[in-house]
């Protein structure tokens, strides 16, 4: 049986997943531009994992750090389609939370809100909130609206208020839009539950 490879990606390796599979797995309006992505990679603020078998690439996990902040933000995740169903997101969520869940580390996340009114695409949602509930992650008690798209915020490690979270949250973003486009763009919390 072969043996599973976890690691960073590339810089290649990471410019051809956002043309070939991210521009395939996220919708437009919620892909940042390569160019910023790789910006924050180059500053150490961004990392680019993937899960691999036998050189194929079959899983990709994109974590965003605020700084020394103890929790990171996966930002993007997804498996490539002929691996889907077949435990190869379980997998990689494991190892990428029990690498980032150390010393009082944890992971938060942004899922989309379903409440679209279609249904095909509300049941995607729900799915993709039951798979990361499954892995252990928990809702926090605040919405968020980043780009015109309203999310949900999960989280996975120690317990973390959603005042502290919030702040980390904002500092990521803060540190990629000017001050006029965060004012108009990026809205933590949207609302509290």
């Amino acid at each position: 049986m072969s043996q599973d490879e976890f690691r960073l990606l590339t810089q290649e390796e990471f410019a051809q997943l956002y043309e070939r599979d991210m521009r395939r797995d996220f919708p437009p309006n919620e892909l940042k531009p390569f160019s910023r992505l790789q910006k924050l990679t180059d500053e150490g603020l961004y990392e680019p994992y993937g899960l691999f078998r036998e050189g194929k690439l079959l899983s990709y996990a994109l974590y965003w750090k605020a700084g020394e902040d103890p929790y990171v933000m996966l930002d993007y995740f997804a498996v490539m389609p002929e691996a889907r169903n077949a435990g190869v997101g379980s997998a990689l969520l494991r190892d990428m939370l029990s690498r980032f869940c150390r010393n009082g580390g944890g992971v938060f996340g942004e899922v989309e809100i379903p409440n679209t009114g279609d249904e095909a695409v509300d049941d995607l949602r729900r799915r993709r909130l039951g798979f990361y509930a499954r892995a252990g992650l928990r809702r926090m008690n605040y919405t968020t609206r980043i780009i015109g798209v309203p999310y949900l915020v999960l989280a996975y490690g120690p317990e973390i208020s959603d005042e502290a979270l919030m702040e980390t949250h904002r500092k990521l973003y803060r540190g990629v839009f000017s001050d006029a486009v965060y004012a108009e763009k990026v809205v933590i919390p949207e609302e509290c539950l």
